[in-house]
């Protein structure tokens, strides 16, 4: 005899009213006339946070058709109590799946000629999520005397920073399932910061991505390249490199990015400085490459980024990196989303980059704009959802060009502090160690200019983000 799991579903929550069953369960799991029955289940759970019993169901149930589906469909499926719940939601949970996909599939393929290959990928990144929504995928119950004694490497894991020595000596870095934010004015070097703290991560053995919404995949790698090569940036930029900075381009990017043991790698570079050829070093590179390092850093440049495209690779890169643990955005306020300047939209956004920390368990990195007076510009919420959280001021002109102050504006667990950091700006490097502790107050942004800022200033410090 078939068995409507649907019906013994609602018959077993409401006759045993356990909650852990409860908590397991989706509307999406429904449908029909179990679909209604459910739903006022659940409202009655939201308002006295407590699941109805069959007699209280019948109070609340007013819908005369309702009721006798109820009696005669409902009440009359408990008969199967040798049934265990684990066994029902894993069922429900495969139907709801298999369902979905079908359908999914149905429309799917008759709008596939009409699909450009973006749209092909999102849309099948939006099935994805919607599964993700209806199906739990970690335990969230934790009885405390079950729990370990004493703190273990695996349970929070703290990376340093890359911004300063001083930072990461009282509070450790920034830990993995966080969300960190960094503010700064439009021009300000954030791009530059953000990527110096996915390079020193990287450096750490970790698998990165950098996800680029402005700057063209050359910028970020050209900037790159400055800061594990110490070759200014413009030159690289303006292609103005002589032999020597080109060799040590080469030398740098192969030790950075490329298994050190492999002997062809080795050969190459040690031909070419005898050769100097570099046209046909490229080309063996290209053609004959040498073995990667196992950590790999990740350039998405995509200037219609959403949170469904991240979500779509950092799901790629945990499956296939098991050491993968940090994600840059650069920046917040740009990712595409619907009313996408709109306060709510940029809370939702932050939100849903906090939740993607969590999910793949890894530093979710962003910085963001401030505006004259030093608070987050489009939305303050968007502080909400970060553990930590810094204001950055590039110095003043009657200051050391080449400090920058940053000051804590939120930090979850760890100790609110000043300090600032030393900058190479010729290559873009921060100098983590290089960093005290201040103690003035914070600056006050419009020190820097109001957004009305006069024009040749602005000048001087786009220039020096380059």
């Amino acid at each position: 005899m078939n068995i409507d799991l649907q019906k013994l579903t609602i018959k077993r929550l409401l006759s045993g009213q356990n909650h852990d069953f409860f908590t397991k369960l989706s509307p999406y799991f429904f449908s029909g006339a179990n679909s209604s029955i459910y739903n006022k289940i659940e409202s009655y759970y939201k308002a006295n946070l407590k699941i109805p019993s069959e007699e209280e169901f019948y109070l609340i149930n007013k819908d005369v058709n309702s009721q006798e589906y109820f009696e005669t469909q409902i009440v009359a499926s408990g008969k199967y109590t040798d049934i265990d719940n684990d066994f029902i939601i894993a069922q429900l949970q495969d139907h709801f799946v298999r369902e979905e996909t079908i359908s999914f599939l149905d429309g799917y393929i008759d709008q596939l000629e009409d699909l450009e290959k973006i749209e092909i990928v999102d849309k099948i990144q939006n099935h994805l999520l919607k599964l993700n929504s209806a199906l739990p995928t970690s335990d969230e119950l934790f009885d405390v005397a079950d729990l370990d004694f004493f703190p273990s490497a695996d349970d929070f894991k703290l990376y340093p920073s890359g911004l300063s020595a001083e930072y990461d000596s009282v509070n450790g870095g920034f830990g993995s399932q966080e969300l960190v934010l960094l503010g700064g004015r439009r021009g300000s070097g954030k791009s530059i910061i953000s990527l110096n703290c996915s390079i020193n991560r990287f450096l750490q053995g970790s698998t990165v991505a950098f996800f680029s919404i402005e700057m063209r995949y050359k910028e970020v790698h050209d900037r790159l390249l400055s800061i594990i090569s110490e070759v200014p940036f413009l030159d690289i930029y303006k292609n103005k490199l002589n032999e020597e900075q080109k060799l040590r381009l080469a030398k740098s990017k192969l030790n950075y990015f490329f298994d050190n043991t492999d002997q062809k790698a080795i050969d190459y570079y040690n031909e070419l400085e005898k050769t100097k050829d570099f046209k046909a070093f490229e080309q063996k590179m290209k053609f004959d490459k040498p073995e990667y390092k196992e950590n790999r850093f990740f350039i998405i440049d995509d200037a219609g980024l959403t949170l469904n495209r991240i979500d779509h690779y950092c799901n790629m890169f945990q499956a296939k990196y098991p050491r993968y643990t940090m994600a840059c955005v650069d920046y917040i306020n740009i990712i595409r989303h619907e009313d996408q300047k709109d306060w709510k939209s940029q809370i939702t956004i932050a939100e849903n980059l906090k939740l993607m920390s969590r999910k793949y368990d890894l530093t979710m990195f962003s910085p963001y704009q401030i505006d004259a007076g030093g608070e987050a510009r489009f939305a303050k919420g968007i502080l909400d959802s970060a553990d930590r959280s810094f204001n950055f001021f590039p110095p003043d002109e009657n200051g050391d060009n080449n400090r920058v102050a940053v000051h804590t504006t939120k930090i979850r667990n760890g100790r609110t502090m000043n300090f600032d950091i030393g900058m190479n700006w010729e290559c873009t490097k921060v100098v983590a160690s290089d960093s005290n502790l201040i103690n003035e107050k914070p600056f006050a942004a419009a020190k820097y200019g109001s957004e009305e800022d006069k024009q040749p200033k602005r000048k001087r410090e786009i220039e020096r983000d380059l």
